[in-house]
């Protein structure tokens, strides 16, 4: 509400929350430490620089990943050679080349001192998993007055033994006394999940959130878990996961956490469900439920699995739709209807989207159950800022061991190009300062989102491409693939194989046979 009492206007709301992101951001630059500010100096020009980002993202995804010395100094040698960039320094830009010129010489010296100059450098963005190393940045972390979302890594598991090494590395996190709070990827402890098989998937997730959630429960303080999302076709198995299981007797009163991503315009029917089911629940003795709004970073992926498959992506086509989307579901997750079963984590570096959140909040009357997100070893002076002016702060850790910090990689990479997209505010971040055209540009952007979230398009937007009427395709064109996300194709199939009899053909004619495999070809869907 304005200071009147009123219900603000969408103008009003754009020029408070404009102003209170200046704020945010003077009060950032102002409290930065000297280190701090070399750092964001560094990468700004390293941003900057199209060599230096891809210089950045080659050392990170290509040559760190690779375990034969020989084969790494010299495809270390050709990166360096291709992305040649003064953004790194005179001393490191030396250091750099001396490395590459001598590695193909001297790889078993060269490459492990590179190897361990690129970890140093993740240091602050994925913490390491052993003790002492963690212990110490969680009771320095405690004392700063920021809470931790830790989240164990790991690269894609392939198998059962695999999955269960996994779920044992994340129960050994929960039963740690200074953790209070996990997240975890259902595709991190159920290996070869099949969306087809949706109904079997859900059975097999639920098994191990079971587990997951005692160990939870278990703890001297209960351990807080999330529920991360990653690719679209989780969505659905991990929401109807985390509703069934929550909803059994034995966890019906725990409180748990979910993750929406505002680039899918699925999230926000799954937000009324989400809101839904946790108010039903809450009123017959349950526990609340946390839906941690972030917009998602893992658009390469989705557009390039799109494509390979033949269907438009599922997330939305433009930064400016999802900036809007982002608005819109706080806005819906905030509505007083849900307040005594919803809490919501917004979790941003966006300053005006933080800016937004808190008087949105104020508006509702909904601060009290609002959390603020940051991502670890990111702008840490904002932080600390936001901390300071708006409430409390929660982390996002990643953790890794040594010997599987490959399972990193991944990560990395997508903070990487996250950061480096042009029109994305951590970018904009290391360079910002009021009134430039910068700031002025983000401004325009945070406006036009605050009044675009009203008209918030909630459709799916994945569907096989085929061409449109009345246009004539010459030359071959593959079909699209099945998309067993769609439930009304998962029906299809499912009802099509219950009408599948079970007798062997070979009691058939041949006539019969033929007869027969026309007739099941009428009935069921394509599945090519």
């Amino acid at each position: 509400m304005s200071h009147d009492g009123a219900m603000r206007s969408d103008d009003e709301l754009a020029d408070e929350t404009i102003e209170l992101a200046r704020q945010l951001l003077v009060a950032g630059l102002a409290d930065e430490t000297r280190g701090e500010r070399r750092r964001r100096g560094r990468l700004g020009t390293l941003l900057e620089d199209p060599n230096g980002r891809e210089l950045i993202l080659a050392l990170t995804d290509e040559v760190v990943r690779i375990d034969d010395r020989c084969v790494q100094a010299q495809r270390f040698a050709d990166t360096v050679s291709r992305y040649p960039t003064g953004a790194i320094g005179a001393l490191d830009g030396l250091m750099l080349r001396v490395g590459a010129q001598v590695a193909s010489r001297l790889p078993r010296l060269v490459m492990p001192l590179v190897v361990r100059r690129i970890k140093a450098e993740t240091r602050g963005i994925v913490l390491p998993a052993a003790d002492p190393a963690l212990a110490g940045h969680i009771r320095r972390r405690a004392s700063d007055g920021f809470g931790l979302n830790i989240n164990p890594l790991g690269e894609a598991i392939l198998s059962d033994a695999e999955a269960d090494a996994r779920l044992d590395t994340l129960v050994r996190t929960i039963h740690r006394d200074d953790v209070d709070y996990v997240s975890v990827k259902i595709s991190s402890i159920v290996a070869n999940l099949d969306v087809l098989a949706f109904d079997r998937s859900v059975q097999q997730v639920s098994e191990r959130l079971r587990v997951v959630y005692r160990a939870g429960a278990a703890t001297s303080r209960p351990t807080f878990v999330n529920l991360d999302m990653e690719e679209y076709r989780d969505l659905e198995l991990t929401l109807a996961t985390f509703m069934a299981v929550l909803s059994e007797p034995e966890f019906v009163a725990v409180d748990a956490g979910i993750v929406l991503q505002a680039y899918l315009p699925d999230s926000h029917d799954a937000a009324g469900r989400l809101g839904t089911w946790a108010s039903a629940r809450r009123a017959r003795g349950g526990g609340r439920i946390k839906v941690r709004v972030v917009k998602g970073a893992n658009l390469a992926m989705e557009l390039v699995d799109a494509e390979l498959h033949g269907w438009s992506a599922a997330p939305y086509g433009s930064k400016a739709d999802v900036d809007a989307s982002y608005k819109a579901l706080l806005q819906s997750l905030l509505c007083p209807q849900w307040a005594d079963a919803v809490r919501v984590g917004v979790a941003s570096h966006n300053l005006f989207d933080l800016a937004f959140a808190v008087l949105l909040g104020r508006e509702l009357g909904a601060t009290e159950r609002m959390d603020i997100e940051m991502l670890e070893g990111m702008a840490p002076a904002q932080a600390r800022v936001v901390r300071e002016l708006i409430g409390a702060v929660r982390m996002y850790s990643p953790v890794v061991a040594d010997e599987d910090f490959d399972g990193s990689i991944a990560y990395l990479a997508r903070r990487l190009d996250e950061n480096t997209q042009p029109d994305n505010f951590l970018r904009a971040l290391f360079t910002l300062q009021p009134g430039t055209p910068e700031f002025n540009r983000q401004a325009d952007a945070c406006r036009t989102a605050i009044v675009a979230r009203h008209g918030v398009c909630d459709q799916r937007r994945r569907w096989p491409i085929q061409p449109a009427p009345g246009v004539d395709v010459t030359g071959f064109e593959n079909e699209p693939d099945t998309d067993f996300t769609d439930p009304v194709t998962r029906r299809q199939v499912i009802e099509a194989l219950a009408d599948f009899s079970t007798t062997p053909l070979r009691k058939f004619s041949p006539w019969t046979r033929s007869m027969r495999s026309w007739r099941l070809q009428r009935t069921r869907p394509d599945c090519r």
